[in-house]
């Protein structure tokens, strides 16, 4: 298989070939009502239903013809090397408040572990507790002013919303700057893969290598959507910014061929987190859409020359009439959260009823318990596979937030 062939989305709905999962692990299980909020999970999951949940989910992937992979698994694979494994460990502690003396201590004992127990270590942390067999006498300020459950790498519970620490375009890839300090480490890791696993070595690093590429230079995932091989859009949310989408955009423009933008502007709020938690592409002419969200949207169309300079930028006074432009259609479809009931779409909302995976034209997933939704949705013709996401909601996020396409059909 080609470079090309093994990483490439040009669309939000071609028919879906490869995608990155990450099965949720004891990360959750670090979740209490004390640390729940300053880990961005906003109730207590139920580990062994999220599993399987999830693993229904991939499931289902599977038997519509996807390939599965798993972040954790690459995560393991790279850091087999030790060269590979000390560089990321270096950056990873420098993201946790220690002295250099508990910094080297934790390094030399994870430097010494299997690999796969550097990566459940890496995403499920570890505690004073679990770790003080290996640090005795270790002069510490920050080890001795810890409790035991304290963390010394903190637990990654986000992870498994795989759509936010990066997002491919055709051949390339953007690693997230992520706007709160729970999920900083995710791009890390996901950088360390892109660079070192050969299902990667055809991959460009569009942002997040320079030194200007972290916050408050904030994007993440959940706000980028491929509309076409030549253009995408954006939103600018409480978790990213409107100058880092513009300085995104033009690197997509130089390396990648990316011809047009559409920046949109959305609430700054948890319930609005990203654009894909408001509207979704679930095909080729067709959106969900929270109702009246998009009749308060500011659009701006940013144009990019081939160096990557913006050419002209245009501010539109309807999100559907730039969509039409960009993907060149003369109607465009917006199907309502909820069938367009405000109780309704309300209620859905909360549980990401608006956040569709597309795995092929007119085909999606989504929550079960999206009733009202997921009806409108057949109403209006689309395909729709359920899943139940009774756990995983928990975190709010749905099933386009779980994943990360890798390859889509050309066309």
């Amino acid at each position: 298989m080609s470079q090309v062939q093994q990483i490439f989305v040009g669309s939000e709905t071609g028919q879906l070939k490869r995608i990155f999962l990450h099965r949720p692990g004891r990360e959750l299980q670090r979740i209490t009502f004390d640390n729940k909020d300053d880990l961005l999970i906003d109730e207590i999951v139920w580990i062994q239903r999220a599993r399987e949940n999830h693993d229904a989910f991939a499931g289902l992937l599977r038997d519509n013809g996807a390939e599965v992979l798993y972040f954790q698994d690459c995560l393991a694979d790279v850091v087999a090397d030790l060269n590979v494994r000390e560089a990321l460990l270096d950056e990873a502690l420098a993201l946790e408040p220690h002295d250099k003396n508990l910094s080297a201590a934790l390094k030399g004992m994870v430097m010494e572990m299997p690999p796969e127990d550097v990566a459940d270590t890496l995403v499920c942390g570890m505690t004073k507790r679990e770790a003080s067999g290996g640090l005795k006498n270790l002069p510490s300020l920050a080890l001795r002013a810890m409790d035991s459950e304290a963390f010394l790498f903190r637990p990654l519970p986000n992870l498994y919303f795989q759509r936010d620490p990066y997002f491919f375009v055709r051949n390339g890839v953007v690693l997230s700057s992520m706007r709160f300090l729970a999920r900083q480490r995710e791009p890390l890791y996901a950088k360390h893969i892109f660079q070192n696993h050969p299902l990667f070595s055809g991959v460009k690093i569009i942002f997040g290598l320079a030194p200007g590429d972290s916050y408050p230079n904030v994007i993440e995932g959940g706000d980028f959507m491929v509309l076409c091989e030549d253009c995408v859009a954006v939103g600018i949310s409480q978790r990213s910014t409107a100058g880092t989408v513009q300085t995104i955009g033009g690197r997509l423009a130089r390396e990648l061929g990316i011809k047009r933008i559409l920046a949109v502007d959305i609430p700054k709020k948890r319930a609005y987190m990203h654009l894909d938690t408001v509207f979704t592409m679930v095909d080729s002419d067709a959106f969900t859409v929270y109702p009246g969200v998009h009749e308060d949207m500011r659009v701006w169309e940013l144009e990019y020359a081939e160096n990557g300079d913006v050419s002209r930028i245009t501010e539109s006074r309807s999100l559907m009439e730039s969509l039409k432009k960009c993907l060149g259609l003369e109607t465009i479809r917006f199907i309502e959260t909820g069938g367009g009931d405000p109780v309704e779409a309300s209620r859905d909302q909360w549980n990401d009823g608006t956040n569709t995976l597309a795995i092929a034209p007119g085909v999606v997933v989504t929550y079960e318990s999206n009733v009202a939704s997921n009806a409108a949705l057949r109403e209006n013709g689309i395909t729709v596979h359920e899943i139940n996401g009774s756990e995983l909601g928990k975190g709010r996020g749905g099933p386009r937030c779980m994943s990360m396409p890798l390859m889509r059909a050309w066309r």
